[in-house]
């Protein structure tokens, strides 16, 4: 029986984990540049468009789609709304992981452990309250692990097949990785029913797995099928797909890369943390696939069966998109941990929680969001403060920034905050010096408007800009934020 302080820290962690993901959802951050493209899918297509390929190279589950426009139908058009059903992913995936630790019968030493990596993740907390499915894939795979754990070879009856077939069926039009869940969920009553001789098990069971192929098949032809024939898609992700020539050095490179990304975010980011995770995965796997080898599979399938298709080129694992594997390493570590535990003394046991300690450590920064911004790019900020100056002369919009402004001077609730008058939307392709050159005459000024500037290669883009205006210009003015900025421009000879 765990002890209270067990079940306390259980229960302060998964309530810091709830309040985290609140804070970050009603702090309405700015979208980020894909948070805006899936937002003004959103808010321009009607809802049969959600059940073919979107537009502005974006994916994601069409009954997903159905459901943020619902929201937004319902709550207005604004981050709350198109956050919400990532919020209620990320709240979901906590709960049921917790239940998920409970099946496990983890030690009670160890049972805080998985529940604080989780819980305070800045990755997870990210993706819970952002306008992607990534937290609601994740929700629904241990949703699915739990309801097999519920509904055991052994109790299953003519209706559970019947609920089986329905909920995968439709479960693959709201999360692509239902897939690699379902594969697991149909080796976990293979293994059983054929363990136990029942032939009316697996004949039952290879109907309901004749519905879910025909429904991903449907999917994959009306949706999916446009994604992996898109050269652009491909390439972008071809650095994430499972590498296939393992003989090559630059293959295990680029698995240990990938590898980073999936494990990192929920065993740890510094390098003592990972061996630590690692080892503890590994022993866990092992320990359950002896002790358990039913609810092994339930847990390993999916992952083989996602790096499988990776390896295909049909999946790709950058982790955002495969942040639904993320629990299922995290309970085979803590899995591990446990084992540890029971079979050490005393000594080793404090080492090893010591360790677990110095694992989860840097995760509880993440306490220091409460009541501090979580921007990561502030577009919002800057288009205010743009206004806010009332400067003469156009303003030109980077092609980084177009998608984020046309939500928000479009379609946003508030959007009369945001729009800029005389803006002009520049593509990949613009002449900046050209177009400049070309309103000389007509203007005094223009602004510049620069937003996803987290990394040094975007910074760099925004600088070659800024040293085109500045052949014919000076700059007068700057409106500078987190991930996003404005300057102000005023020609070369011509009055303010």
């Amino acid at each position: 029986m765990p002890s209270i302080s067990t079940t306390l820290a259980v229960w302060v962690f998964l309530v810091l984990g709830i309040v985290l993901r609140l804070w970050h959802y009603l702090d309405a951050r700015s979208l980020f540049i894909d948070e805006a493209n899936l937002a003004l899918n959103v808010s321009e297509l009607p809802y049969e468009d959600f059940f073919r390929p979107l537009l502005y190279d974006q994916y994601a589950p069409p009954l997903f789609m159905v459901l943020s426009k619902v929201a937004v139908q319902l709550l207005g058009n604004h981050e709350w709304a198109l956050r919400l059903l990532p919020l209620i992913g990320g709240g979901l995936l906590l709960f049921a992981f917790c239940h998920l630790n409970k099946k496990l019968k983890l030690t009670p030493a160890i049972q805080w452990f998985p529940i604080a990596m989780l819980a305070l993740s800045p990755f997870l907390l990210r993706f819970a309250t952002e306008l992607k499915q990534y937290s609601t894939d994740a929700a629904l795979a241990l949703g699915f692990i739990l309801l097999a754990l519920q509904l055991p070879p052994e109790r299953m009856k003519n209706r559970h097949f019947w609920m089986w077939a329905t909920a995968g069926g439709l479960s693959l039009w709201f999360s692509m990785p239902a897939a690699f869940v379902l594969a697991g969920v149909g080796a976990y009553y293979f293994y059983g029913f054929l363990r136990q001789r029942n032939g009316k098990g697996l004949f039952c069971l290879s109907l309901a797995g004749a519905v879910w192929m025909l429904s991903f098949s449907a999917l994959y032809i009306t949706v999916l099928k446009a994604g992996t024939e898109q050269e652009v898609l491909v390439n972008y992700h071809a650095a994430y797909f499972f590498p296939v020539q393992l003989l090559k050095a630059a293959a295990w490179q680029q698995l240990g890369g990938i590898f980073y990304g999936l494990l990192s975010p929920v065993l740890g980011f510094t390098v003592a943390g990972l061996i630590i995770g690692i080892s503890l995965l590994l022993w866990g796997s092992y320990r359950l696939f002896q002790q358990g080898p039913g609810l092994f599979i339930l847990i390993a399938v999916p992952i083989l069966a996602c790096f499988a298709a990776s390896a295909f080129q049909l999946f790709s694992l950058i982790p955002r998109v495969s942040l639904f594997l993320m629990p299922l390493f995290l309970l085979l570590a803590a899995y591990g941990a446990s084992e540890a535990w029971k079979s050490s003394g005393f000594y080793v046991r404090m080492a090893l929680l010591a360790l677990l300690i110095l694992e989860a450590a840097p995760f509880v920064n993440s306490l220091n969001r409460l009541g501090n911004s979580t921007e990561i790019e502030n577009l919002k900020a800057v288009l205010a403060g743009i206004k806010a100056k009332d400067k003469a002369g156009p303003a030109y919009i980077d092609n980084m920034a177009v998608p984020a402004y046309r939500y928000y001077s479009e379609w946003h609730s508030q959007k009369q905050l945001y729009r800029l008058p005389g803006e002009v939307l520049l593509s990949w392709d613009s002449n900046l010096e050209e177009i400049l050159e070309g309103q000389r005459q007509a203007d005094g000024g223009f602004w510049l408007v620069f937003s996803q500037l987290i990394s040094d290669g975007a910074r760099s883009r925004k600088d070659e800009k800024r040293a085109v205006a500045e052949k014919l210009a000076r700059e007068k003015m700057r409106v500078e934020k987190i991930g996003a900025a404005g300057y102000w421009y005023g020609y070369f000879g011509m009055k303010e």
